[in-house]
């Protein structure tokens, strides 16, 4: 497949990165001269210097054959020409991530599909689904949400209270009624275990499950997790991403704050948000911390434009006994340091940002979400092709085929989602979400990889 990215950034060069790793044949387009040098040294693409808007750039390009356009310049209105002549080029999919409201909250009489765009990427607003995933189920240790948001995957500890504790999986499918829940892997001391309908979940244990969107409330009764309204949720950042979580938090609160450093900002930020509390305060200083009466806030998050900033104003918002804390960073380096000093989550926008494009185009790697390193685990999102040797077939009847360690987690079939049984059948055009040991990623691709003569298509 070619690919066209326009833009060079973290994300840009992170795509054009997987891609090119994959083989598939990538032009780059970046305006920077010292960025072209750069991906010139490290990449294996074709590299072009220049505006991306600019129909002579992408007609170097060679934008008429290309696939797939993928905009992610810094600028929301290059991103959206560069989809419009992508269109008028005759290119099947075209992806521009746009950050402005102006933009994404159009009126019914204007489309954003009629300026080209197949897909659009909404950086904030993925991010504000990911920190609102973590306050819904605090303790979570894995959280990502797919297929539109109808498909949970979540990773939790076991403990004594839970009505699943010392239960063998079996026992827990009875537990769980109809309710569509699949247990992918445990984790004990660091090592992953097989999860067999006879495998007993004890205290300690960590595990990771998928389920339909519609089994979730089942979930949280299984871990013993009440959804219950948080009494203060204190967020501070002077960027789009705080007010739309200033926002969205409102259902889950009783009371929302915007700690907000920039009093020009905090203005604009009061008068969009209604039922939020905003105040002019820097969250790095102790002593503005203690005028939130910090220690009785449930939730801090630091969702500012300077990453430094959030994780102090995190870090100084536990000391002062807040609850939990989350903070938004691009930089993954000292991570490990910043849990050990009280840091509940990190998030990295960047990271959300590249997998929601990723997802967006073909079979996408969900391992990439988890943190449980240890369980050696992948998870493959792939669309099942006609002459595909799982076509047609239950999964009773794919036993030999399939190793213990390769697991079909869910199926989406027309828009449903199915946790699959023995007797359930994979079809063509199904797409499903398979399991299975990074070991054995070369027999996954074999087996779903059509016959000889029949080329896949990326989603």
């Amino acid at each position: 497949m070619k690919i066209v990215i326009v833009g060079a950034g973290t994300v840009g060069y992170s795509l054009a990165q997987y891609f090119s790793a994959l083989n598939h044949n990538i032009t780059v387009i970046e305006k920077d001269k010292k960025l072209c040098e750069h991906i010139n040294n490290k990449l294996d693409v074709f590299v072009v210097e220049g505006i991306g808007s600019s129909p002579a750039v992408l007609d170097e390009a060679d934008i008429k054959s290309a696939d797939l356009v993928i905009a992610v310049t810094p600028s929301d209105e290059t991103n959206l020409l560069v989809c419009n002549f992508a269109m008028q080029n005759n290119v099947k999919k075209r992806i521009a991530r746009v950050k402005s409201a102006l933009y994404t909250n159009v009126t019914p009489n204007i489309s954003i599909e009629e300026l080209g765009v197949t897909n659009l990427i909404e950086p904030e607003r993925e991010v504000m689904k990911r920190v609102l995933q973590y306050v819904e189920l605090p303790d979570v240790l894995e959280t990502a949400n797919f297929q539109s948001n109808n498909i949970y995957l979540r990773g939790y500890r076991i403990s004594e209270d839970m009505p699943i504790a010392n239960k063998t999986l079996s026992e827990i499918n009875e537990i769980s009624g109809t309710s569509q829940i699949l247990f992918l892997v445990i984790v004990r001391a660091g090592e992953s275990i097989p999860p067999r309908g006879d495998q007993k979940l004890i205290p300690g244990d960590k595990i990771v499950a998928i389920m339909p969107k519609e089994s979730f409330k089942d979930f949280c009764a299984l871990i013993n997790h009440q959804v219950l309204k948080m009494d203060k949720i204190v967020v501070s950042g002077d960027s789009l991403t705080a007010i739309h979580l200033a926002e969205a938090l409102k259902p889950m609160c009783e009371q929302v704050i915007l700690a907000d450093p920039d009093l020009e900002h905090g203005r604009k930020a009061a008068s969009l948000l209604q039922g939020v509390d905003v105040f002019h305060i820097d969250s790095t200083q102790s002593d503005m911390l203690e005028e939130l009466n910090i220690k009785h806030v449930d939730c801090f998050i630091g969702a500012g434009q300077y990453a430094e900033d959030n994780i102090m104003s995190c870090l100084l918002a536990k000391v002062e006994g807040a609850g939990m804390v989350i903070a938004l960073r691009n930089d993954t380096r000292y991570d490990k340091l910043f849990t050990s000093l009280g840091m509940d989550h990190i998030i990295y926008p960047q990271e959300i940002t590249l997998n929601a494009i990723i997802e967006k185009i073909q079979m996408v790697s969900i391992g990439t979400h988890l943190q449980l390193k240890s369980a050696n685990l992948e998870i493959l999102r792939i669309q099942v092709k006609k002459n595909s040797p799982v076509t047609g077939k239950s999964l009773k009847k794919l036993t030999k085929l399939l190793k213990k360690s390769i697991t079909i987690g869910c199926i989406i079939k027309e828009n449903s989602v199915i946790i699959p049984q023995g007797d359930t059948i994979i079809n063509e055009n199904d797409e499903v979400l398979v399991l299975s040991n990074k070991d054995n990623l070369d027999l996954v691709n074999k087996i779903f990889k059509p016959e000889k003569g029949i080329q896949p298509q990326a989603l």
